[in-house]
């Protein structure tokens, strides 16, 4: 009895054994798991981290290009006032040589008096080469 109680005991022994084994294996893996699973997330979070920081760069990108963009529309617009000055002042240019022309057959106590349009168009003359000068002095820096 005793001998088939400690046969008994044994074989017990021998599978506790065997499933002790059997544990420390499955131990061994589920560490090896967390471990993997521990260095994927951490190598996501730096991959996360660098798009984030990407999104960011590219995001400030954006918003300089935009500032560029609205900064162009804005010399464009007073390019286009200046082209306008420009096309009114040749006009009064023409303007004033038809006057002349016209006052060639009066006699001079007739002839319309120039010096005023003369100073306003060489006063607008003067703004437009100023903005000119201002915006390509602007472009260039």
């Amino acid at each position: 009895q005793h001998e088939a109680a400690e046969a008994g005991l044994r074989a017990e022994a021998a599978a506790l054994a065997q499933r002790l084994q059997e544990l420390e294996r499955r131990h061994e893996k589920t560490c090896e798991e967390v471990f993997r699973v521990q260095r994927q997330a951490l190598f996501m979070k730096s991959e996360r981290q660098a798009a984030e920081d990407r999104l960011g760069a590219a995001q400030k990108q954006l918003e300089q290009a935009q500032d560029e963009a609205r900064r162009l529309r804005e010399l464009h617009g007073h390019a286009e006032d200046a082209a306008r000055l420009v096309r009114d002042r040749d006009r009064k240019v023409g303007d004033r040589e038809s006057w002349r022309a016209a006052g060639r057959g009066m006699p001079p106590a007739l002839w319309p008096n120039p010096l005023p349009v003369l100073q306003e168009t060489e006063t607008r003359h003067s703004k437009v080469v100023t903005l000119y000068r201002s915006h390509l002095l602007y472009a260039v820096q």
